[in-house]
């Protein structure tokens, strides 16, 4: 039976053998923890015997200490965004260059082809399984202060953003002043007035109620696709039998294709509720998204330069493959 339990004097505690712990920074009614309330925990419940717990809204703490329990088995596992394991798979930034994929299926196809299946390799290596990459979406940006519809109108601005070193490259490359805040603190630093804006899947921008903080005008821009990562500590994972194993892995398999149709359909109902609150929203034209593209193109070197051309060179390929 699935429960949704309190965190409560749970951090410090191992994971115990008939009970699985799952963390994550979104909230009980985003799309991820629908799937995997709905899909992961009966599939593997039905098919193990073992409880699964959801801890949603950062419960659990924030993102980064999230990645940490599961990685030493303090906790089962983790669905946060790709951002959040660059420290310890710093090559999964290489798909968060700007504008580089055309539209949802492209991107999936390269996650679930031979670039998915190397990430999965070296995410082993940090202590995770990967179960599946889930859609996050396409980000847009939210401000503050003014319509943006071209480069040109982000300078100066504060944004908000993950501490991904991809997105924060390329937002300084376009001329605004990048703030690295965690998701449970960004509803405050809008707020107050910290930071002028933020980039987000338009489901995480209403499932964080970012129209509550302030937030005036959403820019359709689609400048960066991110995935959610859902990974299992390696060494709990390990610890089960043969036949625990599989059905953690079918589970989750089930789980993420769920999940990505279900934010697929989910797109544009989040896009309405926001036209409906009242926000101003600006589609970029094609000869604006250029604009843009040729705006952020210097980022690629420094992906390069910290990456390798190895690891840019087979990312592009995949993507060229892809389409």
């Amino acid at each position: 039976m699935l429960k949704i339990i309190c965190a409560c004097a749970l951090l410090a505690s191992p994971v115990v053998a008939d009970e699985f712990r799952l963390g994550s920074g979104f909230g009980d009614n985003h799309v991820s923890t629908r799937a995997i309330r709905e899909v992961f925990a009966p599939k593997l419940e039905e098919m193990t015997g073992h409880t699964v717990s959801i801890f949603a809204n950062s419960e659990l703490g924030p993102a980064p200490e999230m990645v940490n329990q599961a990685q030493s088995g303090i906790n089962f596992g983790v669905y946060v965004s790709s951002a959040f394991f660059n420290s310890q798979v710093p090559e999964i930034g290489v798909s968060n260059m700007p504008f580089v994929f055309p539209d949802r299926e492209t991107a999936f196809r390269v996650f679930d082809g031979p670039f998915g299946e190397g990430l999965k390799e070296k995410f082993a290596d940090k202590g995770l399984i990967v179960l599946g990459f889930m859609e996050l979406g396409f980000r847009q940006l939210t401000n503050s202060v003014r319509p943006i519809a071209s480069p040109e109108d982000l300078e100066g601005l504060k944004i908000r953003l993950q501490s991904n070193p991809v997105h924060i490259a390329t937002f300084r490359t376009l001329g605004a002043s990048p703030a690295t805040i965690d998701g449970s603190e960004l509803f405050a630093a809008l707020s107050q007035g910290i930071v002028d804006g933020q980039e987000n899947p338009y489901s995480v921008i209403n499932n964080l109620r970012l129209v509550d903080a302030g937030q005036q005008y959403i820019t359709e821009s689609g400048h960066f696709f991110d995935v959610m990562v859902f990974a299992v500590s390696r060494r709990v994972f390990e610890g089960l039998s043969p036949e625990d194993q599989a059905a953690v892995l079918e589970a989750g398999r089930l789980a993420t294709l769920a999940q990505r149709e279900q934010a697929a359909a989910d797109d544009a109902v989040q896009r309405k509720i926001l036209t409906d609150a009242g926000l101003e929203i600006t589609a970029l034209t094609p000869e604006a998204v250029a604009a843009f593209r040729t705006a952020a193109a210097p980022v690629e070197a420094e992906v390069r330069a910290s990456l390798g051309d190895a690891t840019v060179d087979g990312f592009l390929d995949a993507l060229e493959q892809a389409q």
